[in-house]
């Protein structure tokens, strides 16, 4: 389907350039003898706010709206005529970070923020990770993908790998396009790795999903793929669930021994809860939801089940060096009703909490929690 690009500059033309059957839109006329010699790029003088040339050029029949010029303002309006005419996918730049709310209002899918983006890269250069304690993914694996999932827990995958720089595995079924997963990749500047379902990889799964950690055999090379973190959609019906009959996501969940998130915000993540109780895996909690909230600059709010002075200690002092807010509550009452009760309050986007442990978070409170939050739900091991 044709792609509508707004904004000639660098990244309009070099988008140009690799998105065939493409019409990109600038309205400084200089820059018409530059554009020309893409190939197959239909290139239109003009506003890319005009409503009337937008349907002149196809919008009705765009499958997607990218408006990458350097004005906030001139994106979200071209962004909002977009919107309204059902474009299937609509990715714009924000060069303010603050501005991003209002996009995300629109109902935009994917927000791009270069000055982020940079200073993220800027900062690694200076600064070049050791190790993996300062990122809290570096290979994530959305193992149940078709056109809803696309929509929903890869778009959430792509938000969390642009932020920590990590690498997507996807296993796609065949009549999924890959340019609806490689395009909005390509974007954000993820690393995007596709493998397609056959009948020899269902085999394969169906034989090792029951094994600690081993939750896909990466076909080429014949041995055990180990993603960092698991993306799923919990109202997804892939071919995992077809195959074994029933949904997967709390199967997943207990079977693997890394981090499994249950996408349901695809968006930015503002503010994280991350539920604590006495039991070590809170630690964890703890850690993976200040990368988070650093990566995403979200404040974190901390649902403190019991009496851990030394953990809540440990994250307000790490939470200071990282510059991330840091709000505490106490629970007092009945924790099963607090958590349910704060977890449904839809004042978050993500909640982060332990899976196996000790403490007074137990399987049956893990499930409730699944089940009834609005937001998605990171569980940790």
């Amino acid at each position: 389907m044709k792609t509508i690009i707004i904004g000639g500059g660098r990244t309009g033309k070099e988008l140009a350039a690799r998105l065939p059957d493409s019409v990109i839109i600038e309205k400084n006329p200089e820059k018409r003898e530059k554009l020309e010699g893409l190939e197959g790029v239909e290139v239109v003088i003009g506003d890319g706010c005009d409503e009337e040339l937008l349907k002149r050029v196809g919008l009705k029949d765009a499958g997607t709206f990218i408006s990458v010029t350097g004005d906030d303002d001139v994106n979200y309006r071209a962004a909002a005529i977009a919107k309204r005419y059902g474009v299937p996918r609509i990715i714009v730049r924000v060069e303010d970070p603050e501005d991003r709310a209002r996009f995300q209002d629109l109902g935009v899918d994917y927000v791009m923020f270069p000055t982020k983006m940079m200073a993220n890269l800027i900062v690694d250069l200076m600064h070049p990770r050791k190790d993996d304690i300062d990122v809290p993914f570096k290979k994530i694996l959305v193992p149940i993908l078709d056109d809803n999932t696309v929509k929903r827990a890869f778009k959430e995958a792509l938000l969390v790998a642009s932020v920590a720089r990590a690498e997507i595995t996807v296993i796609s079924s065949p009549d999924i396009e890959r340019e609806t997963m490689e395009l909005p990749a390509r974007e954000m500047g993820v690393s995007l790795r596709i493998l397609k379902e056959d009948e020899r990889l269902r085999d394969i799964i169906k034989r090792h999903l029951h094994y600690r950690g081993c939750i896909i055999i990466e076909r080429v090379k014949e041995h055990l793929y180990y993603p960092d973190c698991i993306i799923i959609d919990q109202e997804e019906l892939g071919f995992m669930d077809r195959l074994l009959g029933r949904s997967i996501v709390l199967k997943l969940i207990k079977c693997a021994s890394r981090p499994v998130l249950v996408a349901r915000t695809f968006r930015y993540y503002e503010q994280i809860l991350a539920i604590l109780d006495s039991s070590a895996v809170s630690e964890s909690v703890g850690r993976y939801s200040l990368l988070l909230a650093h990566l995403c600059d979200a404040s974190l709010h901390l649902l403190i089940l019991e009496n851990i002075p030394e953990v809540v200690e440990w994250i307000k002092r790490s939470g200071e060096k990282a510059n991330v807010e840091i709000i505490e509550n106490w629970v007092e009452g009945n924790p099963m009703i607090e958590v349910v009760r704060e977890v449904k309050s839809g004042k978050y986007q993500l909640a982060v909490i332990p899976w196996k442990g000790t403490g007074v978070i137990r399987a049956d409170l893990i499930k409730r929690i699944i089940n009834c939050a609005p937001c998605s739900v990171l569980t940790v091991v």
